[in-house]
């Protein structure tokens, strides 16, 4: 997980956790809006963070245009650690 907690991994990260915590799902093209750079950077770094399982894509069943991401379960456990060590959460 070294390099992870830098920008913007650390932005997509906590946006997904945030979401989560709201009840609310973030498209794959609004965390690359959300994070303000470039969609290629996005994408290259929501692929990463999809390997090191900490989160997944899944299509909409409504519309196969959309894909959402979502934390994993190990995102989650993650975040709510890394979080509640810094007092946060």
């Amino acid at each position: 997980m070294k390099g992870l907690f830098g920008e913007p991994a650390w932005d997509i990260l906590l946006d997904l956790f945030i979401a989560y915590k709201r009840g609310t799902e973030l498209q794959v093209s609004s965390v690359c809006l959300e994070a303000g750079v470039p969609s290629t950077t996005i994408l290259r770094w929501i692929a990463r963070l999809e390997r090191e399982g900490l989160l997944y894509r899944q299509a909409d069943t409504g519309d196969s245009r959309r894909r959402y991401v979502r934390l994993t379960q190990d995102g989650l456990t993650m975040m709510r650690n890394i979080l509640g060590a810094i007092g946060t959460f």
